[in-house]
């Protein structure tokens, strides 16, 4: 699992921390995720990627969180827009966003009926996904890229759960209940189905 690096080009249209009182709701996403062990510590940070459509565009975690519980609001950004031809994003906040950036902002374009979307790992899911019935993309590409996002998209059609091969996967949901219940209750079969091989 390489997570982390941030492959687009950032601008800051404001150092204002993201206004929003769903944030709240997505704080403690961010830490049933963790404790949940659907966003595990990779060399040093929390991985994984929370976000909500709000306003213009969507509210994400920030980049390379050392941890996911008690955040602070400025530990979310608020991106505004994406130009894919010079790979930027546009953001308010303080700190860089999600490495996945980008994934999100095209998963919100393609799915109008989306609110929101949680990107984890576990082994539990990754490794059980066709057993779970959970459609896998077809090629891996590295964290981070908008070829990974393309590919995501791509394996995500009508469905609301997929697996990006050997990485993670990506729940998405009308609310935020909706996408985090779902990880959730997916990662409860795969921890069955590895138990009952182990």
């Amino acid at each position: 699992m390489k997570e982390g690096k941030i492959r687009f080009n950032t601008i800051f249209v404001s150092d204002q921390v993201p206004v929003d009182p769903r944030v709240d709701e997505l704080k403690k996403w961010c830490e049933r995720f963790q404790k949940s062990g659907l966003t595990p510590e990779f060399e040093g940070n929390y991985t994984g990627n929370l976000s909500f459509r709000s306003k213009e565009e969507f509210i994400i975690t920030a980049s390379g969180l050392k941890n996911k519980q008690n955040l602070s609001n400025d530990c979310f950004v608020y991106v505004k827009n994406y130009d894919q031809q010079s790979n930027t994003v546009y953001v308010e906040g303080r700190r860089q966003p999600s490495s996945e950036s980008v994934m999100h902002y095209l998963i919100y374009k393609a799915r109008k009926e989306v609110n929101a979307v949680f990107h984890g790992h576990n082994k539990a899911i990754v490794m059980n996904a066709e057993k779970l019935g959970l459609r896998v993309t077809e090629k891996e590409y590295e964290s981070g890229t908008t070829a990974l996002a393309t590919e995501a998209l791509k394996a995500l059609d009508d469905n609301k759960l997929v697996v990006l091969q050997n990485h993670g996967f990506v729940s998405l949901g009308g609310t935020m209940k909706e996408a985090g219940e779902l990880a959730l209750a997916t990662l409860k079969r795969g921890k069955e189905l590895a138990n009952f091989r182990g």
